[in-house]
This record gives structure tokens, C-alpha cells and sequence, in this order.
């Protein structure tokens, strides 16, 4: 049986004919549109869309299932329209994810979709590991994170710079970066901090590592080692200075998070519309810039 997500992404990329004008419309990520197009022709063992420098034109196979599902797509689009729940009326439960590191980013968000739906009963998840976590398990989730989950519907809100940071006391003492002695945490991401400590430097010294980001800022505050902290829980701890921000930083993304299946579910995307028309404000008073993508929806 084929999946209604992924005819939905090849009608959009038909229309548009190329993979941003897709991903734009569905509010999602390249690599999401490319991997559902990819599974849809896998699927029907079929090429569905010639890939040219230009875009993506259908092939005569992709034109005769175009004229198809175009009928269907016109029929559920109607019915979502007639059933759109009004705002002050959406009960039930929202479960939300997000890491355990990272609170301070979430209250405005949580606080806006609270005014907004008065009825829903918000629920949130808090880990600091999402390895053993799947999209099933959440209605939307926030992650900040370098490669989103492979199984996600995955929309960019904004970015954050990671810079190195350690104790006063363990700084004054260092007299170059050969002599780092590093805290690391490994999650899910391809690029964990391991992967990237290696990147900037050759042979450097791993002291400890862990799979949470809370417990290498707390190594680092009592003085062993340095790791990667984002500029919003090191500058606000006194215990800790950063060390030469502008040569020693990369970006994190922030993203929402949804399974594919909840793309139907007017509940959620009542919310991720709250959310993505509201993001620059939601992200006020966090490290977090909002991706200039949004910046337009905002507007």
C-alpha cells in the first residue's frame, strides 16, 4: 500500500520542480524531500522525476501518476479545509519533546502555544538522549542537533553557534590548545563533539566522555577540561569563560520535530503554524537566530 506522504511531497515537487520550492512548501528540509521521492519510486519501481541541473522534470511515468493523485490531493486538501478546528475549541493531549538541556529556550514557546489552545492538555517530554526515542513516541518535539532524525519530518527554526569553554582557574593555566584536556558528549548526531574536537584539533586528549550535555558543563564548571557549550549556558555561568570564539565555534540547528503520519493531524498542524509564524519572537532571549527561511513566514 502506498504512502499518502509521500505522493503529497511528489505532487509538491511536480509543481514547484525543484527540491527547495518542495521543502519550502512542506516545511521541511532538502534531504526530507529527496528521501520521500527516492522511497515513493522505490515503491512503485518506477523513475518518477529526471534530475536536471535545473531542477526535477517528470518523467512519462511521473506525468500519468501526476494526473492521478492530482485528483485525490484536490479532494483531501478540500477536506482538511472544511475541517480546520477553531483554535479556542482544540482539546485533547499534545505531547511534546525536547532535550533536557536547553529548558531555558522552550518557556516562551510553550507559554504562547498555552494561550493560543486554552484546552490543550500540553505534555512534555524532557531527555537528554534521544537515542532511544522514535517520532511515534510525540506529536511535535525541539531538538537542537547537527542531522536531525533520519525517520523526522524536520523544519530549521533557527541556529546557535557552539564555542569552546572552561574554568577561569583551568584556562589561566593553559598556555596553548595543544595542552586542552577535553570533556566530550556523544548523541545521536553524525557530528558529535567528539567528531568535531578531532576536526579542530590533532590528537587532542579525551579526559572523559558522555552521552549528556549536562554532565560535560558540569565537568568543565569543576575544572576538568574544556568542551563545547553554546554561549547561552557558558556566559551565564560565572564559573567559566569562553576561549577564542572566533576561530573555535560551529552551528547547531534548533528543529521541530514530527512524524511523518502526524502531518494529517489538524491538532499538530494548527501548533507547528502557531509556532512557525511566531519564531522570531519565540526565540527572543535565547542564543538562537532565527533561520532566515522562517523569517519571511514571520513576517
Amino acid at each position: 500500500m502506498l504512502d499518502w506522504g509521500n505522493l503529497e511531497y511528489f505532487i509538491s515537487c511536480a509543481n514547484h520542480g525543484t527540491l527547495s520550492g518542495c521543502a519550502k512548501e512542506m516545511g521541511v528540509n532538502h534531504s526530507t524531500v529527496s528521501r520521500k521521492i527516492e522511497k515513493l519510486e522505490k515503491e512503485l519501481a518506477i523513475k518518477l522525476f529526471e534530475r536536471r541541473n535545473s531542477g526535477y522534470a517528470l518523467t512519462i511515468h511521473g506525468k500519468d501518476l501526476y494526473k492521478e493523485v492530482q485528483k485525490i490531493d484536490f479532494k483531501i486538501s478540500a477536506l482538511k479545509e472544511r475541517f480546520i478546528p477553531n483554535p479556542e475549541l482544540m482539546d485533547g493531549k499534545l505531547v511534546i519533546y525536547k532535550q533536557s538541556e536547553g529548558g531555558k529556550n522552550m518557556t516562551d514557546i510553550i507559554t504562547k502555544l498555552r494561550k493560543n489552545y486554552p484546552k490543550l492538555n500540553i505534555h512534555i517530554m524532557n531527555h537528554a538522549d534521544s537515542s532511544d526515542l522514535t517520532t511515534e513516541m510525540y506529536d511535535i518535539g525541539f531538538i537542537g542537533t547537527t542531522s536531525p532524525p533520519e525517520d523526522s519530518i524536520a523544519t530549521l527554526l533557527g541556529e546557535i553557534d557552539m564555542h569552546i569553554y572552561g574554568s577561569k582557574e583551568y584556562l589561566k593555566n593553559i598556555k596553548n590548545t595543544d595542552d586542552f584536556e577535553w570533556v566530550t558528549y556523544k548523541r545521536t548526531d553524525a557530528e558529535d563533539t567528539d567528531f568535531i574536537v578531532r576536526n579542530f584539533f590533532t590528537n587532542p586528549k579525551i579526559i572523559i566522555s558522555s552521552n549528556s550535555y549536562q554532565d560535560a558543563h558540569a565537568f568543565v564548571a569543576s575544572g576538568n577540561g574544556v568542551t563545547f557549550l553554546t554561549d547561552l549556558d557558558g556566559d551565564n555561568d560565572p564559573r567559566l569563560e569562553s576561549y577564542d570564539k572566533d576561530k573555535y565555534s560551529f552551528k547547531i540547528g534548533f528543529y521541530l520535530i514530527q512524524h511523518e503520519l502526524s502531518r494529517s493531524n489538524p491538532i499538530v498542524r494548527a501548533v507547528k503554524q502557531t509556532i512557525l509564524e511566531n519564531i522570531e519572537e519565540l526565540l527572543q532571549g535565547s542564543n538562537f537566530i532565527a533561520s532566515s527561511s522562517l523569517k519571511k513566514i514571520a513576517r
